[in-house]
């Protein structure tokens, strides 16, 4: 049970910060956006209310999903390791602070309970400021710093400060987009919503600086130097945070530029038509960014792992333009020679290597295909290439049969017993998403979905398939050979979170300005291919 508590601690772990930041950043934009303006507008005071109630629903699942988190520890001891006792493990430093940051969750979800019935008072926001700062002070304690021997008090106020940033950047934007709907429909006062913008820009700067400033800090201690960033899994995924902070404060910009041209020249249209769009693709992205944050937690510092650093050139190798392998191993002497699925701590063969890039470099050609289809029909010259979402069908055929070889139907193991394994159930939940993307994306284009909200499942399929693969882990060891593998999954999912970004700005975005999306997740989709068709793993 050590991958399967592993894996669901880190599922677990991601709604727990995602949840963090809801509420701890709902107390924010509440008392410093919404607040000061609520007493005249029916529609703030309507959107102030909403706030506290996600603020109450992230704060109880936060709670939830700490003590859920909790529970998991003991099944890490099933494999071999033993049991560990109730008492010795609530006696342990990090079993404590995970009930006192539970229990801080639930203060905070009575104050914002508090603060909805009296929101015209000050008691409640109090309340809320101080709960909120309880449960970020706490989470302290759930950290690497917390486990470092040397300053790791210096260490946990900079993590708690990064968290802080995180949080209210984050959940400002949750907040922003759940009260879009509501101060929209003051037909009296068009410009509500820039003016909302233009509240939350100065919060959101700050959060960001704190967020950045407080980053580097962390990765200077806990990454080293630069080889370490490039050639271990903690600096790829660190990598892969710093990629989607750059994107998300790209999209940033352009609201903050929608709001500077609000004040300067009164144009709300811009704000109106462009940026809940921009919004929608910058909340996508950090919350991507909290997901692998969750993972890097579960990651060994790079900088304690100094032998197992990957070369510059072994990890370019990875991606690299190569021969594909296009044919699998022997099918008997693969499953004489490979070991079980369930196995966590056995190496991978040479037989292992080779169905290995097979896996991958046949799924980048279907994929590379796909691409292909979609930039035919994008061209509008064939009618017939807007049926290419089938093609997912074929990659969905072929992950069944060949993502986990020695399961059946090809192989010997149990379908349903191994599905406790988390890299087989992601595969096979990969599977599952890739036929939903072929059925729905299809009706899209050649049915009647594309005018209803169904046609946004393609994109949001496509983005949680990239958290996933920034999620993916292979192993329990730290070791080169998973980095390398763990590497080309993370930027898969950077690829895949971009085909669903740019899916959803062209669906969002007025006709006339939604090319770039299309460009952006058809290349992208086509990058992915050629990344998979040219994988080699270590």
């Amino acid at each position: 049970m050590t991958e399967l508590s592993a894996f669901l601690a880190v599922l677990l772990a991601g709604i727990a910060l995602i949840a963090l930041g809801i509420a701890v950043g709902g107390a924010a934009f509440g008392a410093l956006v919404l607040r000061p303006i609520a007493a005249p507008h029916a529609a703030v005071r309507a959107a102030l209310a909403r706030v506290l109630r996600w603020t109450w629903a992230a704060a109880i699942t936060l709670a939830v999903s700490r003590v859920l988190g909790l529970m998991l520890v003991p099944l890490g001891f099933d494999d071999g390791l033993g049991t560990l006792a109730l008492d010795t493990l609530f006696g342990t430093v990090s079993a404590r602070a995970t009930l006192v940051q539970a229990a801080a969750a639930l203060m905070l979800a009575c104050a914002a309970a508090l603060a909805a019935r009296r929101n015209e008072g000050g008691t409640g926001w109090s309340a809320l400021a101080i709960t909120a700062a309880l449960v970020l002070a706490s989470g302290a304690w759930l950290t690497h710093a917390a486990s470092r021997i040397e300053t790791p008090e210096l260490l946990m106020l900079t993590t708690v400060a990064h968290q802080l940033g995180a949080a209210v950047w984050f959940g400002g934007i949750v907040h922003l987009a759940l009260s879009r709907p509501l101060v929209t429909r003051d037909a009296a006062h068009p410009d509500l919503w820039p003016q909302l913008l233009a509240r939350f820009s100065p919060l959101a700067l700050a959060s960001v600086l704190l967020l950045v400033a407080a980053g580097i800090c962390l990765a200077l201690r806990y990454i080293g130097d630069w080889a370490a960033l490039a050639g271990t899994g903690y600096g790829a995924m660190v990598m892969a945070k710093i990629v989607l902070v750059a994107i998300a404060l790209g999209f940033a910009w352009l609201n903050f530029s929608s709001v500077r041209r609000w004040r300067a020249y009164g144009d709300t249209q811009r704000a109106h038509r462009y940026v809940p769009a921009w919004l929608e693709a910058e909340l996508a992205v950090v919350a991507t960014a909290l997901l692998t944050a969750a993972s890097l937690s579960s990651q060994a510092p790079a900088a304690d792992v100094p032998g197992e650093h990957a070369t510059p050139q072994e990890v370019l190798a990875v991606i690299a333009p190569k021969r594909p392998t296009l044919t699998p191993p022997a099918r008997d002497a693969f499953l004489a020679n490979a070991a079980s699925a369930s196995d966590a701590f056995a190496a991978p063969s040479e037989l292992d290597r080779v169905q290995n890039n097979f896996n991958h470099n046949i799924a980048g050609l279907l994929v590379f295909a796909i691409g292909i289809g979609a930039v035919v029909d994008r061209s509008g010259r064939l009618p017939a290439a807007r049926h290419w979402p089938f093609l997912f069908l074929l990659l969905a055929v072929f992950l069944f049969l060949y993502a986990e070889p020695t399961v059946w139907p090809l192989g010997t193991e149990s379908f349903w017993g191994t599905l406790a394994v988390p890299a087989v159930l992601q595969h096979r939940l990969a599977t599952i998403l890739v036929v939903a993307l072929a059925l729905f994306e299809w009706r899209v284009r050649a049915g009647t979905l594309g005018v209803t909200r169904w046609r946004f499942a393609f994109p949001l399929l496509c983005g949680v398939g990239g958290a996933m693969l920034l999620t993916h882990s292979h192993g329990v060891f730290v070791n080169k050979s998973e980095f390398l593998i763990e590497f080309s999954h993370a930027v898969l999912g950077l690829l895949a979170l971009l085909v669903g970004v740019g899916r959803w700005l062209e669906l969002r975005l007025p006709a006339a300005s939604n090319r770039a999306g299309g460009m952006l997740w058809s290349a992208c989709l086509i990058a992915t291919g050629l990344v998979l068709l040219f994988y080699r793993g270590g």
